[in-house]
């Protein structure tokens, strides 16, 4: 007990230390601090601080303007444990840097943060510098940002502010460069994937040699307008499967369907299982999506059974075979 209570008032301590700083040194260039600011703070300050994260609750309640501009601010915060922030070791100047990189100005619940891709990448304070969901569970409850966990999810709700308690930093501390670390979201490279025609070219071969022959040349048949129309895709997911006759399909026609059965996310048969029920997946096809379903423990896309899961799994795409074509309702009528 006298250890945390040493660490809360430490943490205090500093808390004002780097604050009373920060407003010093940007004296000529912030506003004055805002009296309308949200008085929730206080609460969330003490809600945190009763689940252990002493910290960040002592930077809310000393200066909210760090976090919160105005009263209508949206707002989610990731709270990183006192440990966390005490084993990063960094320079008290360089915490401000900290908080904005696990702070996104966007609300997102768990709920929210559960619809979302994997790999999708969220806004933080920096400018130009994101944080990256990279694992999702949703039946397990189970969410991570940046490889770590989210432990206390929901831990406060209100106005436009969500908190949540998550198990570490997002960022590390290069002691030699005196620098936080931000890591590097994925999705934040795209186009180079779209123009990889070899890795295209692989997953047709891949098909044709698997008993996909008539799906490999409907795919090879469409490649073309796929790298002109979507130069900027990043992965995919591809749905396959040996029962269809492309040959009696119109030239549009068949464009559209093999559109349709490609998703705009890489998801691993994992990935799926993980998704809520009815979480629903875009293709191609703009507009269009395909719904997510289980029935007796087998994973259904748009109610068709997956029965080859993880046929090809690469860096930028997964194949999965399923038990018959996707629906061809609406597609004689659907536009690119």
């Amino acid at each position: 007990m006298g250890k945390g209570i040493f660490f809360t008032s430490a943490s205090m301590l500093l808390a004002v230390i780097i604050t009373t700083t920060l407003r010093h040194h940007n004296h000529h260039h912030n506003r004055p601090n805002n009296p309308s600011l949200p008085n929730y703070t206080s609460n969330a300050s003490k809600l945190l601080r009763s689940n252990g994260f002493n910290f960040i609750s002592n930077f809310l309640h000393i200066s909210p303007e760090l976090f919160l501009s105005n009263t209508d601010s949206s707002l989610t915060i990731f709270a990183v444990p006192d440990a966390a922030i005490s084993n990063l070791s960094i320079p008290p100047y360089m915490i401000k840097h900290l908080l904005a990189y696990h702070t996104s100005p966007t609300q997102l619940t768990l709920q929210d943060l559960f619809k979302k891709p994997l790999k999708t990448c969220l806004p933080t304070l920096i400018p130009h510098h994101t944080v990256s969901i990279t694992k999702i569970d949703y039946k397990r409850r189970v969410l991570e940002i940046n490889n770590v966990l989210i432990t206390h999810p929901d831990l406060f709700l209100q106005g436009h502010v969500t908190i949540h308690g998550v198990a570490g930093s997002f960022a590390t501390f290069d002691h030699h460069q005196e620098s936080i670390v931000l890591p590097f979201c994925e999705a934040d490279d795209i186009g180079g994937f779209v123009k990889n025609k070899d890795e295209w070219g692989r997953m047709i071969k891949f098909l044709g040699s698997s008993g996909f022959m008539a799906f490999a040349i409907g795919l090879k048949s469409v490649t073309d307008g796929i790298f002109k129309d979507f130069p900027d895709l990043n992965s995919v997911t591809v749905f396959v499967t040996r029962n269809v006759a492309l040959r009696v399909m119109s030239s549009p026609l068949l464009d559209k369907f093999m559109r349709f059965h490609i998703v705009t996310q890489r998801y691993g048969f994992k990935e799926l299982e993980g998704l809520p029920p009815g979480a629903k997946l875009s293709t191609l096809v703009t507009g269009k999506h395909v719904g997510v379903g289980e029935n007796s423990k087998v994973v259904m896309i748009d109610g068709v059974s997956i029965t080859a899961p993880d046929l090809l799994v690469s860096k930028n795409m997964v194949v999965h075979g399923i038990a018959r074509a996707l629906s061809m309702d609406e597609l004689s009528s659907m536009s690119r």
